[in-house]
C-alpha cells in the first residue's frame, strides 16, 4: 500500500524516522485539495488546488503505527480521516497512482493561513527530495563528483522499459547518450533519491532546457516496484551514431559498480 507524507513526515522533518525504511516511490502531487499551515505543521482539506507530497510505499504495521501519531480511529470527530487519493508524477498526468492514503484535516481551518503552493517543504524553507534516472554517463560516481553531487540518499538499480539507449546528442565526449521509445528495448541505470538541490546542480552539467529536457518516467527495479523518476531526455530527431571508446567505458564502468549481470541496455 502507499501513502503519501504531505508535511511533518516528509524527508528533513521531526516525524520522518517512521517512513525512513519506507520505499519512496517519487515526489508526486494531489488534485482537489487545500493546505494550510496550522502552526509547525499543515493541514489538508478538500478544495480546488493541488498538493505536493512523498509517496512512500508501506505495510499495514506501519499504517497502524502513523494512525496512532496522527491520532487516527475511524471516528467523526478525529483530527485527521484517513482516505484514498489519486497521485499524479507528471504535469501531463501520464504517470499516476491510485488508492494512496492521505490524512486529510478534519478540523475547522478558520483563520489559518493558507499555503498557495501546495508545499510545506518549500513553504518553510525544507530541503525537497526527489528521484532521479541515472543512465550513461550518470551512473558512474565520478562523473557525479565532477558536477557537483555530493550525496545520493538512496541508490537501487533501475531498469527502464520500453526504450533503448542512442548517441545522438553532440558534447565533449563525441556524442552522448539518449533516450529513444522502442517497445522491445530497455535502458538499464539507477534510481537515486537524492536532494533536488542537486538535480539543479546537474542542469547545468546536461544543458537543461538547451540539449536536455527533465522528463518524468516511470522505472522498475529488479523485483518490479515501480518508481516514478526523472530523466534527461533530449528531443532530437537526429540518427544514431556510436560512442567514443573513452566515453563507453565511463558508462560501462559506472553500470558495473552494482549491475553484476542480469540486464543490458538495449543500444549500449
Amino acid at each position: 500500500m502507499y501513502i503519501m507524507a504531505y508535511g511533518s513526515l516528509r524527508y528533513g522533518f521531526e516525524l520522518h524516522h517512521y517512513l525512513r525504511k519506507a520505499r519512496f516511490v517519487g515526489l508526486g502531487y494531489a488534485e482537489n485539495y487545500d493546505m494550510y499551515d496550522l502552526g509547525g505543521y499543515p493541514g489538508v482539506v478538500k478544495g480546488e488546488g493541488r498538493i505536493w507530497g512523498e509517496v512512500y510505499e508501506i505495510d499495514r504495521a506501519t499504517l497502524n503505527v502513523l494512525d496512532q501519531v496522527e491520532d487516527y480511529k475511524g471516528e467523526e470527530d478525529d483530527l485527521y480521516i484517513r482516505e484514498k487519493t489519486t497521485v499524479y508524477f507528471d504535469e501531463k498526468r501520464l504517470h499516476r497512482l491510485d488508492g494512496v492514503y492521505i490524512y486529510r484535516y478534519n478540523q475547522s481551518i478558520k483563520d489559518r493561513e493558507l499555503i498557495p503552493s501546495g508545499d510545506y517543504s518549500r513553504w518553510i524553507g525544507m530541503p525537497v527530495i526527489t528521484n532521479l534516472f541515472a543512465y550513461a554517463e550518470n551512473t558512474n560516481y565520478d562523473v557525479l563528483s565532477e558536477r557537483g553531487v555530493k550525496e545520493i540518499l538512496r541508490e537501487v538499480n533501475g531498469i527502464l522499459k520500453g526504450y533503448r539507449m542512442v548517441f545522438n546528442v553532440p558534447c565533449k565526449y563525441g556524442l552522448c547518450a539518449n533516450l529513444r521509445e522502442d517497445p522491445n528495448g530497455k535502458v538499464c541505470g539507477y534510481v537515486y533519491t537524492l536532494l533536488e538541490d542537486y538535480l539543479n546542480t546537474l542542469d547545468k552539467a546536461e544543458g537543461h532546457l538547451i540539449r536536455y529536457v527533465r522528463r518524468t518516467l516511470k522505472v522498475v527495479d529488479e523485483q518490479e516496484r515501480e518508481y516514478f523518476a526523472v530523466a534527461y531526455v533530449a528531443d532530437l530527431d537526429k540518427g544514431e551514431g556510436n560512442p567514443t571508446e573513452e566515453y563507453k567505458n565511463i558508462i560501462l564502468k559506472g553500470l558495473s559498480r552494482r549491475w553484476k549481470s542480469g540486464c543490458v541496455s538495449t543500444g549500449l
